[in-house]
């Protein structure tokens, strides 16, 4: 680790939605690498929620057995009250909330003729719903903290239209993206800053069906400039630079981590020839 980073989340806390998969001995996600560096950067405690209790409970055993002070509760980020009580809890055990990170989301497998309403509305209500109710939920205890990021994981599909599936998905994603300026408007005042990230193709289990089939895979992997799939690791380094200080005159703010995707529609040929 570079040691300019070691100390940067000295004292801090942070909760982390949608973050079972934190075992570094398995397929992680999005929140399991983000919550092993960020105490790796002197961070004091993490709170991490899912709906998956037994993988959860494992991850912070884990991070226990490693010295490491962290929590696990279970979350459905669509139920106020469960968030009314996981705020509750992280205030008592650690007295302060610093960071919140949003990653909790679905996938809508099938297209607008043949989506269920049901599937398509809990896939909006989790990346819209979820994120306003956390939101709400952390603001005052970060303004007892003295202030916090807020970070929304939402996609590069939140600047483009799906095709054969996912209607539901690139539209979520691309409220947030409009949330998460109102946010930073009107909790600027609270010293909150509210930020979103865009990831491209990552290999985490949210995406392992894709990644694992030499069809799919290969197909994204053809489109993406930097010519390879995004590791969890590429995606928490945007993460804990948003939610540190290095980014304290930054909010309201998109970072796109996509690998180049969004820039183009194709591939360039290597310049060295090779391929």
């Amino acid at each position: 680790m570079d040691m300019r980073f070691a100390n940067r989340f000295n004292g801090k806390v942070a909760l982390l939605t949608g973050s079972a998969a934190a075992n570094p001995d398995e397929l992680m996600g999005f929140g399991g690498a983000t919550v092993w560096r960020f105490f790796e950067e002197g961070g004091r405690g993490v709170v991490i929620t899912d709906i998956q209790d037994e993988i959860g409970e494992r991850s912070a055993q884990q991070l226990r057995d490693s010295g490491h002070d962290a929590i696990y509760m279970h979350l459905d980020v669509t139920e106020e009250e469960e968030w009314t009580n996981v705020v509750a809890a992280t205030m008592k055990h650690f007295g302060r909330l610093d960071i919140l990170v949003n990653i909790a989301g679905i996938l809508d497998p099938k297209s607008i003729l043949d989506i269920e309403p049901a599937v398509w509305k809990k896939t909006m209500e989790i990346s819209t719903v979820g994120v306003f109710l956390g939101t709400r939920a952390v603001a005052r205890a970060m303004d007892q903290s003295g202030g916090g990021a807020i970070i929304n994981l939402a996609s590069m599909a939140a600047k483009q239209g799906s095709g054969s599936y996912g209607s539901a998905y690139s539209y979520s994603r691309g409220g947030m993206l409009n949330f998460s300026m109102s946010a930073a408007l009107q909790l600027s005042g609270m010293g909150i800053r509210v930020n979103t990230i865009m990831p491209g193709w990552i290999h985490t289990p949210f995406t392992d069906y894709l990644y694992t089939d030499p069809e799919q895979s290969k197909f994204r992997t053809d489109r993406v400039p930097l010519g390879r799939w995004g590791k969890p690791e590429d995606i928490a380094g945007g993460i804990l630079f948003i939610a540190s200080d290095d980014a304290s005159y930054i909010t309201g703010a998109e970072l796109l981590m996509d690998g180049g995707v969004s820039a183009g529609s194709v591939r360039p040929p290597n310049p060295k020839g090779d391929e």
